[in-house]
């Protein structure tokens, strides 16, 4: 893992896990590989002048990546957090991946791990729903801008990948609100692909979608899972966690 100016990066992440389409199922023979971690920077960059949000070994987002290409997002475990309070899915996605998905885990990596229902409640209808939202808008542009991947547009009259996403998101997040558990390898894999393969004409899509939509909001209303985590339990674990890493380093 390349990582100029900061050294420690490998060696006090905590977790590192393939995210996207290789943690989903729905990976295809052209699939680039993307991972997300977790780190706990050093003592000096809690209580010094030191400052680390994210590493990020992506060429940005106005590069197309391939097949080979393999991207790495590592995070400071406080901005994971506070992320994942609030229901940004990549982060919940990363804690409820199966045993054998993830590259690494610590002891303190398994600490969070384990307590990773903390972080279900209803914001989860809000994130899940707003990052398909923005998917179903670029789906529905492709009248008015032909925006989307070319390839998708032309094989089947719309970018089919942006209905997967969606629908991944969508059921992702039903399932959470109404079970209070999350599986991020998708049960529905053979049918994500469906979708991302154009089975379904853009008509069937869009009232897919508006199903799927209203499904959530009824999941979300009656869902058991607390309007928001319990903020003091995610903090006691923050500190416990920080605190372990910052004793064994001292």
């Amino acid at each position: 893992m390349e990582s100029i100016g900061h050294e420690w990066l490998e060696e006090r992440t905590i977790i590192l896990a393939p995210t996207g389409s290789y943690a989903y199922g729905t990976n295809t023979e052209d699939s680039d590989k993307d991972y997300k971690g977790i780190c706990i920077p050093p003592v000096s960059y809690f209580l010094g002048l030191e400052s680390f949000n994210e590493y990020n070994s992506s060429g940005g987002k106005n590069f197309k990546n391939s097949k080979d290409d393999i991207d790495i997002n590592i995070i400071h475990i406080t901005k994971f957090v506070k992320d994942a309070m609030v229901g940004v899915p990549n982060n919940i996605e990363i804690l409820f991946l199966k045993n054998e998905q993830y590259i690494k885990i610590t002891d303190l990596g398994q600490q969070l791990i384990d307590s990773r229902h903390l972080f279900l409640s209803r914001e989860i209808q809000k994130k899940f729903g707003g990052y398909a939202n923005s998917q179903i808008q670029k789906l529905k542009q492709r009248n008015d801008s032909r925006s989307g991947r070319q390839d998708l547009i032309d094989l089947y009259g719309y970018d089919t990948k942006f209905f997967m996403h969606s629908v991944r998101l969508l059921t992702s997040a039903i399932e959470i609100l109404e079970t209070g558990n999350f599986s991020t390898y998708r049960p529905n894999r053979s049918f994500l692909l469906d979708c991302r393969n154009g089975k379904y004409t853009f008509g069937e899509a869009e009232e897919l979608i508006e199903s799927l939509d209203n499904d959530l909001k009824q999941a979300a209303e009656h869902s058991p899972l607390p309007d928001k985590p319990d903020y003091n339990a995610i903090n006691q674990l923050l500190v416990r966690i920080n605190s372990l890493a910052i004793d064994k380093e001292l």
